[in-house]
Formats: structure tokens, C-alpha cells, sequence
């Protein structure tokens, strides 16, 4: 599974999310209108300061994003810092320059002590620097002076130092012929400007030893284990010795091929780790892992039905203190205190929402900051104060939305023939017998959809749409078996999955069942495309934004030189030297006469995930052999929106396709 992943990130024909950015493209009004739906959260990336007296945040605009300190002991925010979105010279592989817009995204924030906050900048998805912003102390009349330094040394902070306020360590990227790359540990010192000078070999806390990908650190600020990637297995790295001069990093297990492994802690004596993994297992679970006798002993947390995504440490003690996973859509907490589950519990109660978590605590674990939201509640943060009990509104992410009348969307659980259960998810608007809207989702492996607010869905529900969405056999956190059962599958079994859940929809659901369209992006936009080629008679209609035409040229991509690339793909896809007639049979390029239902393509100029070549090919081997469609190029878009203008002009043409084909021809039916 770590394979998968990996991989996910990497190439998978996911979609790229839409930012908050909004384009100055000049709209119609109609397209207007859209645009809120896929405008980001308005305020990201919260973090709690040690001491609990602050929380900062980010606010992204156009031209600047702000910093925004709110002082939680007088419950009022300081005067915002604000950086400037600007342009840099970019030198290319063949020693051209150019300018790029350097938009300064800021992909994660955090608080390194009560003084220093460190923000990870990114500029046209690459990272660009560390921006540390040192306060001076907060007093009651807040605004604390502040200055600025930058760390350009690619990498990210591993560990605080809570006894040694001005310290923390810092992971470096190193390149390794071996293992493709290696992280270098350095204490660096914040009080003081931190040049290249400070990632010398010999100022290295791993000096000796081996070269890892990823450490965790004890309370101490001491080494405790890492982990490393050798092909597709992960090796375990753990401390031996009594005492800090006598430390010495053995390997202690290895996994079998594509087992997730990663450590997320450990007890204090240092003779046990705890690991989130799927070794010799079908979910991620929490285990135990005693480091001399080199094997698990127990499982401290599992779920029967999900894989576990993430261990909640605590921020002083780095005790793990809870896990997290997606269960029935929607993100969860489970605290291995009742104190902390309660308070979840309290919050979802108080406001009626499905979904409540918590996103940052301080390190005596008295004053949390939680975010609640669901589908149609798409976000509010609450400050809470252990000493007072109480929950305090903060900010509301998405306040544009108030005034739009948002779907809840409901949960099917379904079983296949061959008794997999299946989730799939339905949200229906405020109208009689709407007709209906398939989304598949994009990847098709190690993805998965959710009831949390997609803009993507309301925006179609606002027009009046039911939709559904499946997570069919090869998303993402149902476990090991689930997932790989979606390999190779394209056109197939996965699409047998979505015709199950569309079957089960129209038995039990008030939707208009003779009205339906199949839509979406890049994977989702390729299943759109084939099932009314192998299933015309389920569907009205289909759409393709950035989706795959031809299963044989995603091989032909010149990027592709990567051997463990080239064979991840060929496992999700199919061989294209031994499986060719199966690639061209489920490729809709090579079947596009069997297309007779209405069909409108859209692709981007600037997708480098799924070339634009696909799109054009349907185009022209539909245009030259008559077959009616619909035809659309976005200039400047990538495999997703980068823009809520670019993404409004999509979505207010696909909602006149829909129209056309669900709306206006029911209404000439009823009209004779």
C-alpha cells in the first residue's frame, strides 16, 4: 500500500484541487455565480501556540495572504502580517530564464515555540523556502513586534525542543544514489540568521549511522527510529544503547512488498515503538513493536471496517493519544481518553453537524481548536478552554456559502455479488424526482471519495441534480484486499461497481431513474466516457473533463523512465507488451463508434498528468466519422482548476450539457 500511495501523489489520475485563488478572467454573470462554490476555506492551516494564549492561521488572497495571530486570552485578532504575491526568474533545464507568477502558497504552519512560527512556502509547486517569523513576548495589549528570516534548504522540521525555545530540528533533503534521497538532522538555533553555512556535514546529528528517509525524536529531543524506502518494501530503523553517547540505529524489521510502515511513537524507556501499519494484515492498524526482540507484540488500535490515517500525538509528551481514519465518509477521532472523545461528541451535538475534529491542541493539552462540517456545513472552527468548559466560535471557513442552500449527503452501503460491501454516497436536492448525476471519482487506486463539503457536488445540487458517488473496489481506506481488487479493472469491475450502486439508488431513492448522466475528472472523466460505451442503456448522457482516451499512450508519456513508475503503472493499468488488445478493448478511443449517446469532452491546455492529446484524439475520430459532441479547451488549465474562474466556465457548460439532455428534453416529453 505504501507503493500505492506514493504513486497517488505522484502520476494517478487524481485532479488537482481548486485554490482560492480568484482569476481576474472577466465572467458573465451566469459564471459568476458559480464561483463561490469552489472558492478554498478562507482561513487554512490553524496551529496552536505551546502555551495556548494564540493561535495563527493564514488568509490567501489575490495578491497578498495574510498572517493572522488571534490572541486567545483577550480573544481578539493582532493586526494581520501580510506577504506579497510576486513574480520570480525561473532558469530551466536548458539554461533559458523566464518569469513565473511566484504565488507563495503556504502548504503547512506551525508554531516551533511561543516565539517562532514557521511557515513552508511553495511556488509553482515547488518548494521555495521556510519564512520564520519571530515574536517578541505577548502581552495584554497584543500586536507583539516581529521580524522575518528564511531557511532555502529544502527539507522540513522533524522535532521542538521544548526545553531549548530558540532550537529545533531540521530534516534536509540529500540526494542518494541509492536510495534516491536521504534526510541530514540539524539543530538549528532560530534566535539567528540560518544560512547554508549551518547544513555543513559536520554540523549533522546523524553523523554515523544509516541513511534515512524519515526520524522520530523522543521527549528528550533524541533520536528514537526511522525509516527508509529501499524498491517496495520499508525497512525500520531503531536505537540500541543505554544512554545518549552509547546510541547506536540497528535495522530491526523489515516489510514484504507495498506494506504501509510508518512510526508514530514510542514509550519512554525507548524499548517500544508504535507503528501505524498493514503488515501481515488487511487495514492499517495501530501496533506495538518491541525493538529487542524485533517483532509486534499486540495491536493497540484497529477498526474492522477502515484503514487508520493518522496517530494524534501529544505535542509535549509525544505520547500517541488517539488515531484518526475516514469511517462512513466522514473524518474521525477516536482519543484513547474518554476526556477528549467527549468533547467531540459535546460539539457535533451542540451544532448538528456529522463531521467534528480537532486540528490543534497546545502542550498542556487544555486548549484545543476543533472544526466542525459535513457536506452541507462546510466548516466552523471552535476555540475550547479546559478551565472554562466552554466552546468559543472562532472563524467560519467558507461564509459565502450561508445564503446557498447546501444538500446533506447520505451514505448507501451496498453488497456486490461476490460480498464486498461497498459505500457509496447520495446527495439529493430540494426538488421532486430530480434527475441524476454519476460522479466517479478520479485515481481510480488509492483514492476515495467523502460527505465532507465538495464544491463539485453543491454546485451541481444547486442546479437542481442528485448525485452519487461510489468508492468503489480500489479506493482508498477500506484495507489491502479492497484496494487491490481495483488493479486492472478499468472498464470493468469498477464500473460494475458503479452500476450497482446506481441500480440500488434508482430501487430506493426518489430520483427521476429514466434521467441520468454519468460525469467526471480524469479517471472518473475515462468511466464516464466508457460506461455509455459498455452500458448505453443505463445513461442519457456523459461528460469527460481531463480524462483518458487511450490506455496504451498513458505509456508512451516521456516522463515515464522511472522503472518502479513504469511498473505501478502497468499493475493498475495492464502490460502494454503482453496486454495490448485489452488496453485498445477498454480504451474508448478505440471503441468510440460504439458511442450514441451525447457526449461533451473538455481537457486543458497545460494538463502534464493526462495529455490534452487524449482529448483530441476522441475529437477528431468522433468529428471525422460524424458523431455529434460536445468540444471544449481551457486555455491555461492544467488536470484541475487552479483558478474558481476556470472552474465556474467548466461547470457552468457542463450544467447547460446536463440541461440539455435531463431537463429540457423531459420537459418537451411532457410537454407532448
Amino acid at each position: 500500500m505504501k507503493l500505492f500511495i506514493s504513486l497517488t501523489l505522484a502520476f494517478i489520475l487524481t485532479l488537482s484541487s481548486v485554490t482560492s485563488i480568484t482569476h481576474a478572467a472577466s465572467l458573465t454573470e451566469e459564471q459568476a455565480q458559480l464561483q463561490d462554490f469552489f472558492k478554498g476555506a478562507k482561513y487554512k492551516l490553524f496551529t496552536v501556540n505551546p502555551s495556548g494564549t494564540a493561535v495563527a492561521f493564514i488568509e490567501p488572497k489575490l495578491r497578498t495572504y495574510d498572517l493572522i495571530v488571534y490572541d486567545l486570552v483577550n480573544m481578539k485578532a493582532d493586526e494581520p502580517i501580510t506577504f506579497q504575491r510576486a513574480q520570480q526568474q525561473v532558469t530551466h533545464r536548458n539554461g533559458i530564464k523566464s518569469w513565473q507568477n511566484h504565488f507563495n502558497k503556504i502548504y503547512e504552519m506551525k508554531w516551533l515555540s511561543d516565539n517562532f512560527l514557521s511557515l513552508r512556502q511553495h511556488s509553482n509547486d515547488r518548494f521555495h523556502r521556510y519564512v520564520l517569523v519571530e515574536f517578541a513576548d505577548r502581552t495584554p495589549k497584543g500586536n507583539p513586534p516581529f521580524r522575518l528570516s528564511f531557511i532555502k534548504q529544502n527539507g522540513y522540521w522533524v522535532d521542538t525542543l521544548p526545553n531549548q525555545p530558540t532550537k529545533a530540528i531540521y530534516a534536509s533533503y540529500e540526494p542518494n544514489e541509492e536510495y534516491d534521497y536521504h534526510v541530514d538532522l540539524f539543530k538549528l538555533d532560530m534566535s539567528q540568521k540560518i544560512t547554508r553555512s549551518d547544513f555543513r556535514k559536520k554540523l549533522r546529528l546523524n553523523k554515523s549511522g544509516p541513511k534515512l528517509h524519515e526520524w522520530i525524536f523522543d521527549a528528550k529531543g533524541w533520536r528514537l527510529a526511522g525509516t527508509r524506502e529501499v524498491g517496495q518494501v520499508t525497512e525500520l530503523f531503531a536505537r540500541t544503547g543505554s544512554k545518549p553517547r552509547k546510541y547506536r540505529y540497528k535495522k530491526v524489521f523489515t516489510t514484504n512488498a507495498n506494506d504501509h510502515l510508518s512510526v508514530v511513537g514510542g514509550n519512554q524507556e525507548g524499548t517500544e515503538l508504535l507503528v501505524l501499519t498493514n503488515h501481515n494484515s488487511d487495514k492499517i492498524k495501530l501496533k506495538r513493536f518491541n525493538i529487542e526482540q524485533m517483532s509486534f507484540t499486540d495491536t493497540v488500535f484497529e477498526h474492522d471496517a477502515y484503514d487508520l490515517t493518522g496517530a494524534i500525538t501529544h505535542p509535549e509528551t509525544k505520547d500517541v493519544i488517539g488515531v484518526s481514519f475516514l469511517e462512513k465518509g466522514m473524518t474521525k477521532q477516536v482519543y484513547f481518553s474518554d476526556d477528549y472523545s467527549k468533547l467531540a461528541s459535546r460539539l457535533k451535538s451542540a451544532n448538528n453537524i456529522d463531521g467534528v475534529y480537532a486540528i490543534g491542541m497546545d502542550a498542556s493539552g487544555d486548549n484545543m481548536i476543533f472544526v466542525a462540517d459535513d457536506s452541507a456545513n462546510p466548516g466552523k472552527t471552535f476555540y475550547y478552554n479546559r478551565q472554562k468548559d466552554a466552546f468559543v466560535p472562532l472563524v467560519e471557513l467558507y461564509p459565502w456559502l450561508n445564503e446557498k442552500n447546501l444538500a446533506k449527503t447520505k451514505l448507501l452501503q451496498l453488497e456486490t455479488e461476490d460480498g464486498v460491501t461497498l459505500e457509496a454516497f447520495l446527495t439529493i436536492p430540494d426538488v421532486e424526482n430530480p434527475p441524476l448525476v454519476v460522479i466517479p471519482h478520479g485515481g481510480p487506486i488509492g483514492i476515495s471519495d467523502s460527505r465532507h463539503y465538495s464544491g463539485n457536488i453543491q454546485v451541481l445540487v444547486d442546479a437542481g441534480y442528485a448525485t452519487l458517488q461510489v468508492n468503489y473496489r480500489g479506493s482508498y481506506g477500506y484495507g489491502k484486499a479492497f484496494l487491490k481488487q481495483g488493479m486492472q479493472q478499468w472498464g470493468r469491475l469498477i464500473e460494475d461497481d458503479i452500476e450497482l450502486a446506481l441500480q440500488h439508488t434508482k430501487d430506493s431513492y426518489p430520483i427521476n431513474k429514466e434521467k441520468v448522466c454519468i460525469i467526471g475528472g480524469s479517471y472518473g472523466g475515462y468511466s464516464a466516457l466508457y460506461s455509455v460505451i459498455r452500458s448505453p442503456e443505463l445513461y442519457e448522457c456523459a461528460a469527460s473533463f481531463a480524462g483518458v482516451t487511450d490506455l496504451a499512450l498513458r505509456f508512451q508519456r516521456s516522463d515515464l523512465q522511472d522503472d518502479d513508475t513504469v511498473r505501478a503503472l502497468t499493475d493498475i493499468m495492464g502490460d502494454p507488451t503482453t496486454q495490448q488488445e485489452q488496453l485498445f478493448s477498454y480504451s474508448p478511443l478505440y471503441q468510440y463508434k460504439k458511442i450514441t449517446k451525447p457526449v461533451f469532452i473538455a481537457h486543458g491546455t497545460d494538463d502534464t498528468v493526462v495529455d490534452i492529446e487524449h482529448a483530441y484524439r476522441l475529437h477528431f475520430a468522433m468529428k471525422d466519422s460524424g458523431i455529434e459532441h460536445e468540444w471544449m479547451v481551457l486555455d491555461d488549465v492544467g488536470h484541475g482548476f487552479h483558478y474558481t474562474a476556470n472552474a465556474a466556465v467548466y461547470y457552468h457548460a457542463l450544467i447547460k450539457f446536463l440541461d440539455k439532455h435531463l431537463k429540457q428534453s423531459a420537459v418537451v416529453a411532457n410537454t407532448n
